[in-house]
Order: structure tokens, then C-alpha cells, then sequence
């Protein structure tokens, strides 16, 4: 029996990409033979952030994996602010004790100790259960974050990355060989209900989606600047481009997009994630942002579920992982985000070029197979069964 220990902060029914892509995660290793226990926090709360809840992602976790809903002390907003100040690593090492008791009291097989990383205290709580009983530690990146202290990373059995190039920032920055490494891709549930369009346009107008996390991170406001920028360039396009936007409220949505909101530019805030897949089915192409170099390693979990839904993508970012995706697998079209200009002008294209889209249609079927999740957590499989 193979054995595993997953340690995250964030699981269902906490909603986003965090609660979907780890509820998918156990329940596709459980069909790959894994016995699994799950410690996750049953009360996660911080400063500026937001935790919807989808209840029914408890339903994809199979009856068999063990999940330990372990209670944080409240302590409001003050870890937040530690963390913003920098007197804290992490705004959750509330959590810590808590957690490496019941982990401690549930470890009594031998198996793999999986951290995912962020939030720091992931890694922090399964590195001293590791210490306690042995058993080998694996750091999950989902984001890349240089906080974890060197000698936690360096002692541990292996690493999995979200991304080639976020396996290379990290092996760099940590002093690990990459052949000790594993590339996980986020990817997308294939065995959930996501509608796709037909590859035939009959309108003349764009039918836009954004579906994620919205932040100055991504600023997603910038493509109502194209699309205006646009209209300028191209009077006769004035109106022809909808967006629609899905995600939690948060600060950014309250300061930066609430304002130039109206009949063209849409907010419905958060949906679960059985409707915002239908949402991104019906739409002509999904937009993805990134909008500092930092984040050039990392390609956004809205991506694979527009893959998942044979949806073109428009992004706009650094030169990275999210621009060599989109680019070397012709799914979409690119710009770089200071680039206004190019940006207006392949949203032209998207409207004027009606082969455009139908091709890349084409060429998302051919890339979705290797972007599910059960294709990817099958690598998984094999690299986590290595490490024994």
C-alpha cells in the first residue's frame, strides 16, 4: 500500500483553485492505489483575504481518504499584519501546533509527508512530523516561494514545481539538482461537466471571460483598457467586446473594478466551480493576466480550465511559462502587459479573423489530454512511488 501524508492549509470545502485542484489531487491518487490522510485547516481565516466555501467538492473526495479538519486559534487579523510587516514568515503559524499534534497522533503507518507550499506553516508542520517519525518529506510548489528555510528543502526526499520554469527558480534559489525534481501542471478535473462552444461563430461581437482571483497581481482591469484603447484605434468595434468577470470580492474589486463596471464589462463575483466551467464553455475566448516579472514562472489555474473548455486564451504578462504555453502551443494569442497597444490590436484580430479562433480550437483538443489532471497526477504517481 502505497502511503500518503498531505499537508494543506487550504482543502475543501474551501473553494478557488487551492480547495478544486487538491480535492482532485486525492481522489485520483486514491484511484492510483494511494492510501491518503489529509490535515487541513477547518477555520481559515486572515487579513484581505477571502474563503468561499463549495461543498460539493467534498463529493469528488473519495469515502476512504481521511480528512482531518484541524481548528486554527483565531487570532484576527494580527498574523496578517505580522506578515505584511515582516514580523512573521507566515500568516498562519497559528495553525502550527494544532496541526503537528494531530498529525503526529494520525502518522502511524510509514508513508510520504507532502507539504504544499504556500502557506509556509505547510511545510514548517510537515517538516517536524518528518523529524519525529522518519518518513520522507516532499515539497509541493504551487507557487513559488522563497521563504522555506534552506535546510528543510534540502532535506527532504524531493520537490514537485507547478511549472518548468518554476522548477528552475526553485532548484536555483534552494541549491537542489533538478533531476531530483518532478514538473506537476496544475491541469483540470476531466471527469467535471465543462461545456465547450462549437468552433463556428455566427455574431460579430467577443464574448470574454476571466474567471480566477482578481488582484494587482493579475490586475484584470487591464483589458477593459485594451478594449477601450480599441475602440479608438477601430470606432466600429465600440461595443462589439462583452467581458464578463468571475471570482471573489475582494479590496480590488471594490477600488479598481467596481467603477468601470456597466452593460459592456460585467461582475457576478464568485461561483462554485460546477458553474463558473459552463460560464467559460459558453464564452469565445477566456483572458489571463499576470502582471509583475515575478510571476513569469507560473501559469494561472483559470488556464487549464479554458483549455478544459476548448476555450481560447488571451494573455497578456512577462515572458515566462504563461507566454511560451500560449505561444508554442497556439491555444491563444500574447502580449506583454505594458504593451497596450498589441493588446488592442490582437483583440482586432480575435473579432476580425474568424479562422483565428477555430484553429486554435483545434489545437486545444490536440493539448488537452496531456493537461488533465489525471494525466498529470498519473507523473505524479510515478515520481512520489520513486521516493519509497
Amino acid at each position: 500500500m502505497k502511503k500518503l501524508y498531505l499537508i494543506s492549509y487550504y482543502f475543501a470545502p474551501l473553494g478557488r483553485a487551492d480547495g478544486i485542484n487538491r480535492s482532485y489531487l486525492v481522489k485520483y491518487l486514491y484511484e492510483l492505489g494511494w492510501d491518503i490522510d489529509v490535515i487541513a485547516c477547518s477555520n481559515p481565516h486572515g487579513f484581505i483575504r477571502n474563503f468561499q466555501s463549495d461543498p460539493n467538492l467534498l463529493d469528488v473526495i473519495p469515502s476512504c481518504v481521511r480528512l482531518h479538519h484541524i481548528r486554527s486559534p483565531y487570532w484576527g487579523p494580527l498574523g496578517g499584519i505580522g506578515s505584511i510587516l515582516r514580523l512573521l514568515p507566515d500568516p498562519f503559524l497559528n495553525w502550527y501546533g494544532p496541526a503537528v499534534k494531530n498529525g503526529m497522533s494520525n502518522a502511524t503507518s510509514p508513508g510520504i509527508l507532502c507539504a504544499v507550499a504556500p502557506p509556509l506553516v505547510n511545510v514548517l508542520v510537515a517538516n517536524k512530523i518528518a523529524e519525529r517519525t522518519g518518513f520522507p518529506l516532499v515539497v509541493d510548489f504551487r507557487d513559488n516561494v522563497f521563504n522555506v528555510p534552506s535546510r528543510i528543502v534540502k532535506r527532504g526526499r524531493g520537490i514537485v514545481a507547478s511549472t518548468p520554469f518554476s522548477l528552475d527558480e526553485l532548484c536555483d534559489h534552494y541549491g537542489i539538482d533538478p533531476q531530483n525534481g518532478h514538473v506537476m501542471y496544475n491541469g483540470f478535473p476531466e471527469d467535471a461537466e465543462i461545456q465547450t462552444r462549437s468552433t463556428i461563430r455566427t455574431r460579430n461581437d467577443l464574448r470574454v471571460v476571466y474567471a480566477g482571483l482578481l488582484n494587482l497581481d493579475q490586475d484584470p482591469v487591464i483589458i477593459i483598457r485594451a478594449i477601450k484603447l480599441l475602440e479608438e484605434m477601430y470606432p466600429e468595434t465600440k461595443g462589439l467586446i462583452q467581458v464578463d468577470f468571475f471570482g471573489p470580492p475582494n479590496y480590488y474589486t471594490k477600488l479598481f473594478l467596481q467603477r468601470k463596471l456597466n452593460n459592456q464589462f460585467r461582475f457576478h463575483g464568485y461561483l462554485p466551480f460546477s458553474d463558473i466551467v459552463s460560464k467559460i464553455g459558453s464564452s469565445d475566448i477566456g483572458f489571463a493576466s499576470i502582471r509583475g516579472a515575478k510571476k513569469s514562472y507560473c501559469i494561472p489555474s483559470k488556464v487549464y480550465q479554458y483549455i478544459a473548455a476548448e476555450t481560447p486564451v488571451f494573455a497578456v504578462g512577462p515572458k515566462g511559462a504563461l507566454s511560451d504555453l500560449v505561444s508554442d502551443k497556439d491555444i491563444g494569442l500574447f502580449a506583454d502587459y505594458s504593451d497596450l497597444k498589441r493588446q488592442a490590436e490582437i483583440l482586432h484580430d480575435f473579432l476580425s479573423k474568424g479562422d483565428l479562433i477555430v484553429s486554435m480550437k483545434n489545437n486545444l483538443k490536440k493539448l488537452k489530454p496531456e493537461m488533465s489532471m489525471r494525466f498529470q497526477v498519473g507523473r505524479l504517481d510515478t515520481y512520489l512511488s520513486s521516493l519509497v
